[in-house]
């Protein structure tokens, strides 16, 4: 299993988690605001650097992993250049 961490813009949110349910993943939360400094520059939620980000997580088996991140990459360029998106994959060992 694996598990997909994918910061989006927040205006992105609802697109993304539409992407993620049209490949049959109908499992992930969502952490709708959050705030950071990356390649795309600083989005801090202030008066300066006015935009923020959202998380989405999900885990997925092997073979679904593959497909998200083919989409997901799909539409990352289709994103405006100061937008950014990231998608990491880590291993994921279910415990309980």
């Amino acid at each position: 299993m694996k598990m997909l961490m994918i910061i989006c813009p927040k205006a992105r949110q609802g697109e993304i988690a539409k992407l993620i349910e049209k490949q049959g993943v109908n499992a992930f939360s969502e952490i709708p605001e959050i705030i950071g400094e990356g390649k795309t520059g600083k989005k801090l939620g202030t008066h300066v650097f006015p935009d923020k980000s959202s998380l989405i997580f999900t885990v997925v088996p092997e073979d679904k992993e593959k497909v998200l991140v083919a989409a997901l990459k799909h539409c990352a360029t289709q994103l405006y250049p100061d937008e950014g998106m990231k998608a990491f994959v880590l291993p994921v060992e279910m415990v309980v």
